[in-house]
């Protein structure tokens, strides 16, 4: 463009670094850009955007900066889209500092957030743990007048419900619940309906439910299983387990809901409660219905039987288990394996005694005088 006798004007420049942009020849537009300068020419503020734009695609985070400060100097400032893909690529790289600056520093030079771009930062706060900057933002965005989206509401509700802060989730978007402007997303629904059940507010997941439905959110497998899940939990940690039992089978398997973490409910409640043998056939009924066990339910039943000496039942739950390719969620120690050994060989089932013996030196355990009496 510079060698030939034609004259080339900034226009010029700012039409073919477009065409490099969109062919993502960003080597070839740096080039040029550079080349811009010595002979007084500049990019329109629209070229400076999509240049930003572009490079938040290979991440060059030099080359937008100094884009930025270049059109700083031209008193530019990037429109909505780059601002917002600039922001949204500084969350995504955890770089959360630099984006309150970014955001903040184009705020002060007359450049309005849109709902996107408090969606991105509420977002992105909320996955850094920074839960008390994007109730901040929340209030922010709402006080501007501005309507928040579904994107919004999800990324501020499941943050909060998330880590136990349900009621706060609630009460900063129950008017917007109310108002029906935004079309809620089953994920935002699930979330609360989820957080107030472990919180044993039932009455409050249901009227949330119902809600839903009203405002044409079908529930969905999620919210069912999220629901009578932690309704089942709740009724079995206020020793309810028999009006719990009723609902999961009348209620639940009519509807195809029940699955494992629906038995691990009673399962644990079973065994906290001492009744192991109702446990177990828990356990059973779940073969029976083709509802694989997993790592939760084996653990479970497995310390309660160790708990109870029950050597022979703990070993076909291991091998079960090993079957299955599933390990439990705890090591057997020293100790698991005497009470292992010691109950084989109390039933005379020496062989198998033996055999633990064998496998506990091959895992690198040492016996100790426990284990030979």
């Amino acid at each position: 463009m510079t060698q030939s006798d034609c004259r080339v004007f900034g226009v010029d420049y700012n039409r073919f670094i477009g065409v490099l942009l969109c062919s993502s020849r960003f080597d070839l537009a740096e080039r040029y850009y550079f080349q811009m300068f010595p002979q007084g020419f500049s990019l329109t503020p629209f070229t400076y955007s999509r240049f930003i734009s572009a490079l938040c695609s290979v991440k060059n985070f030099n080359l937008i900066q100094l884009l930025l400060d270049d059109m700083d100097k031209l008193n530019y400032v990037p429109d909505i889209w780059a601002f917002n893909i600039h922001l949204n690529l500084l969350y995504r790289e955890k770089m959360i500092d630099l984006a309150l600056e970014v955001f903040h520093s184009i705020v002060k030079k007359g450049r309005d957030p849109d709902v996107v771009t408090y969606a991105i930062m509420i977002d992105g706060a909320c996955k850094v743990g920074r839960f008390n900057s994007a109730v901040g933002l929340w209030k922010e965005m709402v006080g501007k007048g501005l309507s928040p989206d579904n994107k919004a509401c999800c990324a501020l509700v499941v943050g909060l419900c998330e880590v136990g802060k349900v009621d706060l989730a609630y009460e900063l978007v129950v008017e917007v619940i109310k108002g029906g402007n935004v079309e809620f997303s089953t994920l935002i629904y699930n979330a609360l309906i989820s957080g107030f059940c472990r919180i044993s507010r039932i009455d409050k997941a249901q009227a949330i439910k119902l809600f839903m439905t009203k405002n044409e959110c079908e529930p969905d497998l999620v919210t069912y299983n999220v629901f009578y899940n932690q309704m089942i939990k709740g009724l079995c940690n206020t020793n309810k387990p028999d009006k719990a039992y009723l609902l999961m089978v009348n209620k639940m398997e009519a509807d195809g809901l029940v699955d494992a973490v629906s038995y691990n409910t009673f399962i644990k409640a079973f065994c906290k409660d001492g009744h192991i043998a109702k446990a177990y056939k828990l356990f059973e009924d779940m073969g029976r219905k083709g509802i694989a066990p997993d790592v939760v339910t084996f653990t479970t039943l497995i310390k309660k039987f160790l708990n109870k000496g029950s050597s022979g039942r703990t070993k076909t739950l291991l091998d079960r288990m090993s079957g299955m390719g599933l390990l439990p969620d705890f090591g057997l120690d020293v100790i698991s394996y005497n009470a292992l050994i010691n109950g084989f060989c109390k039933s005379k089932r020496v062989t198998e005694a033996i055999h633990l013996y064998e496998e506990m030196q091959s895992k690198g355990f040492s016996p100790d005088e426990t284990t030979f009496k």
